[in-house]
Parts: C-alpha cells; sequence; structure tokens
C-alpha cells in the first residue's frame, strides 16, 4: 500500500511519493537471465556500500541545500543525497526507493561511487526491483572507473550465477590493467607534468584532467585552467572544449560565456562533435554569442551528421518546433530515432510521444510504450509520466492502475506536478487503490504549489478554493 502523506513527511522537505516495494527474488532474476544458482566456485561476495568521500565538499551545507545542488545538476550532491537517504541521516527520510533514485541520477552522470551502489541496490533489491542485468552493467562501468569493490560481484555473476569463462578472463584482465595503472599513476605524473613543462600539447591536457578531475593528485581548478589553456593556445582541440566547459561554469576561471564560445568554435572548427553541440546551446540561448537558431541548426546538424546523441535530438526539437529550420515532423522523427537508437532518453522519450500522436511517423501506441519505457526506465521524468498514463488508460499495453500509479510515483518523486496531479485523480476516483479523499487532496495540493491548473480545478471539484 501507498505510503500516506502526512505533515511529518512534509517537515522533511522531501516529496512523499513513495510506493511499497515488492519482493523480487533473486532465483526469478536469474532464471530470466538464463543463469544458473549452482556450481559455485566463489563464494558470495558481502559487499558493502561506498560511503560519503563527497561530504567534504559540501562542509557545512544542510541537507536541504545539498538537495537544491543535487536537483540543479551537481553530480556530487546527487550522490550524496543518494547516502543520506540510504541511511537516513542530516533529518533525510531513510528510503531506499529515493536513495536509488539519486544514485541513478549520479551514476548516468559519470559518478563511478553511485554506478558502484546503484549496481548493489539492483542486487540486494533495494529500492529497485532485483536485476542482475543491470547490476552488471553499472558494476561494469564502476570498475572500469577505478572502482575496485566492484570486481569481486562481476567474478560471482560470471563463475557462480551465469558461467562464462570469457568474460571472466576479460574482467580479470581489466582489473589487471587498473592494478598497474594505479600502481604506475603516482610516478607517471611527474613525467607527465615534466613533458607539459617542456611543452607537450597532450600532455598538458592530461595533466589538466588530472587536476580537474582531482586523479591522484589534489583537484584543483585554477591549476586544470592553466593548462587546458597552454594546450588549448596550441590548438589541441579536446583542450579548447575543455577550457571551454570551465569558462561556461565559472570553475577555475572568471565566467565568461564569451570566452566559453570562442573556444567551443576553435574545437568546433577542428570538427570536435561535442563542441558543435555546445556552441549550437550558446546560440539557442544567446549566451556569448548572439542568439540565432539558425546557427544553432548548422551547428546541431553537424554534430548529428558525425553521429552525436544529444545534437541528433537537438536538431529533431528544431524540426518539431520549426526553429532556424523549416518545420518537418518527418525529419524531427527520424533525427529522435537516430539518437534513441544510441540510448539518449529524452530522444526516446520524443519518439514515443511521435508514435504516440503520430507527429512523423505512423501512430503506434505499441511502438509509444516501447520508447517511453526506455527512456522511463533511465529516469526521464516526462516519459514516465506518459508511461503512467498508458497503463492508465490501457493504451498500447494491457490497463494496470498498479503500474500506472508506479510509474506516477516515479515521476512524482522528482518533482513532476502532472504526475503528482494523476496521482491524486488515483485516489479521488479509487483507481487501483481505495478511495481516499485525504490523500487526492494532499497530491492535488502539492501539484497545485507548482502551478498546476488542473490541480486547482480539482482542488475546486473537492470544495477547496472557493
Amino acid at each position: 500500500m501507498p505510503i500516506k502523506c502526512t505533515k511529518a513527511f512534509l517537515m522533511t522537505g522531501v516529496a512523499c511519493a513513495l510506493l511499497a516495494l515488492p519482493a523480487y527474488s533473486a532465483q526469478m532474476d536469474g532464471q530470466m537471465d538464463g543463469g544458473q544458482l549452482s556450481g559455485t566456485t566463489r563464494a558470495r561476495p558481502v559487499s558493502e556500500l561506498l560511503l560519503a568521500p563527497e561530504a567534504q565538499a559540501f562542509g557545512e551545507l544542510t541537507a536541504q541545500e545539498v538537495q537544491k545542488k543535487a536537483n540543479a545538476g551537481d553530480v556530487q550532491a546527487q550522490a550524496m543525497m543518494g547516502d543520506l537517504h540510504l541511511q537516513g541521516d542530516g533529518g533525510v527520510m531513510r528510503n531506499h526507493f529515493l536513495a536509488a533514485h539519486w544514485y541513478m541520477k549520479a551514476a548516468q552522470n559519470g559518478n563511478a561511487r553511485a554506478q558502484y551502489n546503484i549496481g548493489i541496490l539492483y542486487l540486494r533489491s533495494q529500492g529497485v526491483a532485483h536485476s542482475y542485468r543491470d547490476a552488471m552493467v553499472w558494476l561494469g562501468k564502476a570498475a572500469r572507473a577505478g572502482v575496485r569493490e566492484a570486481f569481486p560481484e562481476i567474478y560471482y555473476y560470471y563463475e557462480a550465477i551465469r558461467p562464462n569463462s570469457a568474460k571472466l578472463a576479460e574482467w580479470q584482465s581489466v582489473e589487471s590493467r587498473l592494478e598497474e595503472s594505479l600502481q604506475s599513476a603516482e610516478e607517471n605524473f611527474t613525467d607527465l607534468l615534466a613533458k607539459a613543462e617542456s611543452g607537450d600539447a597532450v600532455a598538458q591536457r592530461r595533466v589538466a584532467l588530472r587536476y580537474e578531475q582531482g586523479r591522484d593528485i589534489g583537484l584543483d581548478l585554477t591549476l586544470a585552467a592553466k593548462w587546458y589553456q597552454a594546450a588549448a593556445d596550441q590548438g589541441d582541440a579536446r583542450a579548447q572544449d575543455n577550457l571551454a566547459d570551465l569558462y561556461l561554469a565559472g570553475k577555475g576561471v572568471e565566467q565568461s560565456p564569451t570566452q566559453a564560445a570562442r573556444w567551443y568554435q576553435a574545437a568546433a572548427d577542428q570538427g570536435l562533435a561535442r563542441a558543435k553541440y555546445s556552441l549550437g546551446n550558446l546560440y539557442i540561448k544567446g549566451e556569448g554569442v548572439e542568439q540565432s537558431f539558425e546557427n544553432a541548426a548548422a551547428q546541431f546538424e553537424a554534430a548529428a551528421n558525425d553521429g552525436y546523441d544529444r545534437a541528433q535530438y537537438a536538431l529533431g526539437n528544431l524540426y518539431r518546433q520549426g526553429q532556424g529550420v523549416d518545420e518537418d515532423q518527418e525529419a524531427a522523427a527520424r533525427w529522435f530515432q537516430a539518437s534513441a537508437q544510441q540510448g539518449y532518453a529524452p530522444a526516446e522519450r520524443n519518439l514515443g510521444i511521435a508514435y504516440q500522436f503520430g507527429h512523423g511517423v505512423e501512430a503506434d501506441d505499441v511502438q509509444a510504450v516501447s520508447w517511453y519505457e526506455k527512456a522511463a526506465i533511465q529516469d526521464d521524468t516526462k516519459a514516465q509520466e506518459n508511461l503512467g498514463f498508458m497503463y492508465q488508460a490501457g493504451r498500447g499495453v494491457e490497463k494496470n492502475y498498479a503500474l500506472a500509479m508506479e510509474w506516477y510515483q516515479k515521476a512524482a518523486a522528482q518533482g513532476s506536478a502532472r504526475a503528482q496531479n494523476s496521482i491524486g485523480v488515483m485516489y479521488q476516483f479509487g483507481k487501483g487503490v481505495e478511495v481516499d479523499l485525504e490523500q487526492a487532496r494532499y497530491w492535488y495540493q502539492m501539484s497545485n504549489a507548482q502551478g498546476y491548473e488542473q490541480a486547482q480545478l480539482n482542488l475546486q471539484a473537492l470544495g477547496d478554493g472557493q
């Protein structure tokens, strides 16, 4: 049953949008994977979550302030929110669902510790359904990023759960290379720095990256900017792109969109797809350059033709809206398809919308659901909203109020006013839950607080706000 939201929950500052999680068995997941639970050659690892190295970065910030940073896209803050919800620290409600939500956000943004933790949560069935497949995806990313604790679980999987000697040998090789890299990192930095100081542009960029990431040496964004600048001045495209990022964010240098545009342009002129995409975004926003949708479209198209998924999505949006190019729904759908096939969640969601409403493609609810689901499992809020609606309405899938509520809850946990209103509707009319006007009123109030007009009308229908 859903957890009732009370004033006590509101005091935590955390959206109360939780469903009791079903108990998934490892055996069921093993059968789905085609794995076997016998023939064990290695004892089951006792894997602990890796917690809180980010804590120092936030000093005396409150949990609410950390959450604000997380909502704004700060990857370290997202990982820290996962820690807080997992442990129930800092006045934050202990909840595995929200812990998994924040770890997933950070993992998708490249945080290796969060990738490891979400992998372990998939194995423990904590906040997410048990899945060896998903666990191995995220543990594999973490292992390749240098998280040694991921290797025992990967070895156990390929020895005991789904035996595969070739995969086992592959991962043992990955760990061996990692060990060699870590052992030589400190002495190699001295050699690398000497090369950089002698004027080697590639070495300068690599030194800058070490300082930017704090890898093997202390984090120092000022020195990172200095060495990127040195390499950029010599024409290193990747250094130019990274230097532009620092100027745009004001990290290690005084913030300057104009300088960011200059260096993105320099890297784009050398054919770097990511720089073309970033420059296109500056043209969209009019930051550092005069706003021009036509120039944005040109940059996006150049990067899209290079296969850059985000640029393909951005170009699709311009075609959909007729900004900088003539409106062309078929072209929009083609670019969404190209990006979606690379797994980019916003493109998967927009392709789902195209199939649902027949924009540029023949309407097909089954296809719409398929693409919404791909995006929704990557935590795309709008896709979760739309997938909830499809289950509620029985479009493209068999009607299922429980799954509709589950997807609405996930979107609501991310602050979706539309999903919050939909949950209210489910409670008001008893769709898959008992009629509960108190719960309906709560969710309508939460949605209305964000300015969602339909929620205000629904409150009025309950006798509120008249």
